[in-house]
């Protein structure tokens, strides 16, 4: 397949560079494009071949293929030691990570004096929190609490339009409605919450 689009893709750059305009059903012959076209269309049928054996290759591989498992090339990165499909947070620890490959550490006898690690550390699995880190040294100090979804967002930009509606066309109660209703939506939004403050040390 990128095969086919390298030999159909790059011939047609060429025969923009020698003059032939685009969307044209028909040119004269003696214009100097034909051999390059000829390239052109050899690479449409084989890209089209390319994307054919693809399409082959996935039924059969829905239909009779075994499942592959979380890590099936042995991967060496943190992507592969989640499950698959993978949770919606990925990590609900977040990973210490001491080399390169950290799933590859015991394999390739690296010293155990910074091994990398997913088992110890803050647990962000009561909605949507992520870690504070210390200033200086960024160690893991607190878990903070991230705001929900919410409609302010929506409602600041649809007064935001017509606050810019109201100005354009001289509309002066449109324009004080819009800014009205983008303080209000933006108070609203922004109001800190009880909720979500730091939740552990």
């Amino acid at each position: 397949m990128f095969v086919g689009f390298n030999i159909g893709f790059f011939p047609m750059h060429i025969v923009g560079l020698q003059g032939m305009p685009r969307r044209i059903y028909t040119y004269p012959v003696d214009a100097g494009w034909g051999t390059t076209n000829l390239i052109i269309t050899h690479g449409a049928y084989i890209f089209a071949v390319g994307v054919l054996l693809f399409l082959i290759n996935m039924v059969m591989s829905r239909l009779r293929g075994r499942p592959a498992g979380a890590n099936p090339w042995d991967g060496g990165t943190l992507e592969w030691s989640v499950s698959s499909p993978p949770p919606p947070y990925n990590f609900a620890l977040i990973p210490i990570v001491a080399r390169r490959h950290p799933l590859w550490e015991e394999e390739l006898g690296e010293g155990q004096d910074r091994s990398s690690t997913n088992r110890r550390g803050f647990l962000l699995n009561h909605g949507r929190e992520t870690l504070g880190t210390t200033t200086l040294d960024a160690e893991p100090d607190v878990i903070l609490k991230m705001p929900g979804d919410s409609s302010m967002p929506l409602l600041l930009s649809l007064a935001l339009t017509a606050l810019c509606t109201g100005l354009l066309l001289k509309l002066w109660i449109l324009f004080g409605i819009g800014v009205a209703v983008s303080l209000v939506a933006s108070i609203v939004w922004l109001w800190p919450q009880r909720s979500l403050s730091q939740v552990e040390r």
